[in-house]
């Protein structure tokens, strides 16, 4: 449930200062670089207009101050700060679907995981019967020499396989499994 607001929470936090929506998200890259390039471009616009900075505004002297801004300056600010938001909550929202895919993934895991032990419980019987017939055919691969000839095509093959990597025969010992 937390997951879900952490967008809106981001994209909130970016308009009250630059970058600071995307550091709620962990994305420290994005927020310094929003930061860099509202404030800068923020300087950068006070500069090319000559708006006086003054030091020292008081609450009822900022809103005066934000009125006396020129809209050539004000306006790519705030659309700076919109832009930021949005990306925030955007970068948000692929954050919670990815969390999402990734709790999916590994609940179908752990439901194969469980599903496969419990058939795994249900053939003991059965692996018994599979160990047996491996220990017997281990016993039947150590009486055979190592390379064997094909009788089918006559070159040398390895005698653990049970056809010949040559012409693909099945070999003798093959068929009487």
């Amino acid at each position: 449930m937390r997951d879900q607001f952490r967008p809106l929470i981001a994209a909130v936090l970016a308009m009250v200062l630059p970058g600071l929506g995307h550091l709620t998200l962990r994305r420290w890259g994005r927020a310094l670089l929003w930061h860099l390039t509202i404030v800068g471009g923020g300087v950068a616009l006070f500069a090319l207009y000559d708006v006086p900075v003054e030091s020292t505004v008081s609450l009822g002297e900022a809103a005066e101050t934000a009125a006396a801004l020129p809209t050539d300056v004000a306006l790519p600010i705030a659309v700076l700060y919109a832009l930021s938001a949005i990306d925030a909550y955007l970068v948000g929202r692929a954050d919670v679907a990815e969390r999402r895919r990734a709790d999916a993934t590994a609940e179908a895991i752990r439901r194969r995981a469980a599903s496969d032990d419990g058939e795994a419980t249900a053939d003991r019987s059965g692996a018994n019967a599979a160990a047996s017939a491996a220990t017997g055919r281990a016993a039947e691969s150590a009486a055979r020499p190592a390379e064997v000839e094909c009788p089918h095509c006559g070159k040398e093959t390895d005698a653990d396989l049970d056809f010949c990597h040559w012409c693909t025969e099945p070999l003798p010992w093959a068929e009487a499994e």
